[in-house]
């Protein structure tokens, strides 16, 4: 009886420090919905290791299963990790759904750290294949883990932007379209230069039939980020 008693009291405590904070993400996509269990909440931070399983909304149907060495994301002063199975708003999550390449497919990102430059948030990107599967994307994680956090999507212009930032005076915003093959190539970029005096010095460049174009234009400071 006593060994048995041990033997439970061993196995609570290796269940215990197994647990992990379960949370909700029900707001992030009109698509998917999906539960995410992280291993620490602290104060109003969550971190650290991370499974995010990912269900149909309508169908619930569970569709994917995906692993973060390095999720994070706030909680709110009203939130209590403690409590289980906690919605989070929809900007609160740590997943970003989206068509990021343009094919009428919502994608999927989700943050893997603080790799990006300035210690920026960091994402892991996938990309929605047939039968509603999602298969990760090299490309769009380096660009989405190694500027200043997530890149920019724009459905108007059918382009993604990362941003750059070099210091208090230089700032670089770099345009990338798909090719036939959805590889993100360089379309355009531009670049902020404050650092003579109070002129901001702007370059712009533009691949134009395998060509660079390029551009100088300064301004004063007060007229152009005023304008």
């Amino acid at each position: 009886m006593k060994s048995l008693i041990i033997f439970c009291s061993i196995l609570l405590i290796a269940n215990t420090s197994k647990a992990q904070f379960k949370f909700l993400a029900n707001n992030s996509s009109d698509q998917y919905k999906a539960k995410i269990f992280v291993d620490k909440c602290e104060g109003n931070a969550c971190s650290g290791k991370a499974t995010i399983i990912v269900y149909d909304k309508v169908t619930d149907r569970e569709i994917d299963t995906f692993h973060s060495d390095g999720l994070e994301f706030g909680l709110t002063e009203t939130q209590n990790a403690k409590l289980g199975w906690l919605e989070l708003g929809k900007y609160q999550t740590p997943l970003i759904f989206g068509d990021f390449n343009f094919d009428g497919l919502e994608d999927l990102a989700i943050r893997n750290g603080n790799k990006g430059a300035y210690s920026s948030p960091s994402y892991d990107v996938y990309l929605a294949a047939a039968e509603n599967k999602f298969l990760p994307n090299s490309e769009l994680t380096k660009l989405a883990s190694e500027n200043l956090g997530m890149f920019d999507v724009d459905k108007k212009t059918k382009q993604i932007a990362i941003h750059q930032k070099d210091g208090c005076c230089f700032d670089k915003t770099i345009n990338y379209k798909f090719d036939a093959k959805n590889i993100p190539y360089e379309d355009s970029s531009v670049i902020e230069d404050s650092s003579i005096a109070d002129i901001v010095t702007v370059i712009t460049q533009k691949i134009v039939d395998g060509k660079i174009k390029r551009t100088v234009q300064k301004f004063k400071m007060k007229d152009y980020y005023n304008q």
